[in-house]
C-alpha cells in the first residue's frame, strides 16, 4: 500500500500571514497538530512537501501556516491541495472504517464474479461514491453504504457488491 495517503484539504487563506483552513477527511483533527511535514498535493497533480510552522483551531476550524508561505498570495498557491502525510501519522482508523486511498483499486465482487474495478472515490451527498469501471470502459457511482456493499477485504483488493444492478 502506499506510505502517503490524503488525510484533509488545504481550504482558503486567513488572514494575511499565509496560514489557511485545513479540512479533515473525517471528524478526528489531532493529529494535524502532531505533523512536521506534509506533502502537498496540488490541483496540477504536482507533490510538493511543505514544512508545518505551527498549528491552530479557531472554532472548530483547522488553521495550519508552513514555512515559505508568509502571506494570503503566498498561501493561495497552495489552497485546493490535498494533504498527503505518512500512513502511520494519519488520524487513526475505527471500527469500519477505511483510508479512501485503500478503496481505489478494488475490485467490486458479486456471486463470485468481478463486476468493476473501484477508480475514484469521492464525497457523496450521505456517503463516499464508488467510481466503479466495468471491464466494457462504463463507469457507474456506488454509494459506499451497508445497502450496496458489504465486506470489504482489503488485503484481497474486493468489496462485496450486495446491489449488482446498480452496474447495469
Amino acid at each position: 500500500m502506499d506510505r502517503l495517503i490524503a488525510t484533509a484539504t488545504i481550504g482558503r487563506t486567513f488572514g494575511y500571514e499565509g496560514e489557511v483552513r485545513v479540512y479533515p477527511n473525517n471528524e478526528e483533527s489531532d493529529y494535524l497538530k502532531k505533523l512536521k511535514t506534509i506533502v502537498a498535493s496540488l490541483k496540477d497533480g504536482k507533490e510538493i512537501p511543505l514544512a508545518v510552522e505551527h498549528v491552530r483551531t479557531d472554532g472548530k476550524s483547522v488553521l495550519m501556516k508552513f514555512k515559505g508561505y508568509d502571506s494570503s498570495e503566498e498561501a493561495q498557491a497552495i489552497v485546493g491541495a490535498r494533504v498527503m502525510v505518512d500512513r502511520k501519522f494519519a488520524s487513526p482508523l475505527k471500527e469500519g472504517e477505511y483510508y479512501t486511498a485503500d478503496l481505489i483499486g478494488c475490485t467490486l465482487v458479486s456471486d463470485g464474479e468481478n463486476r468493476a474495478t473501484v477508480v475514484s472515490v469521492m464525497d457523496g451527498p450521505q456517503a463516499l461514491l464508488l467510481e466503479a469501471e466495468r471491464p466494457d470502459s462504463k463507469r457507474f457511482l456506488v454509494p459506499f453504504l451497508h445497502e450496496y456493499t458489504g465486506k470489504v477485504d482489503l488485503e484481497e483488493k474486493t468489496i462485496e457488491l450486495l446491489a449488482p444492478w446498480l452496474l447495469d
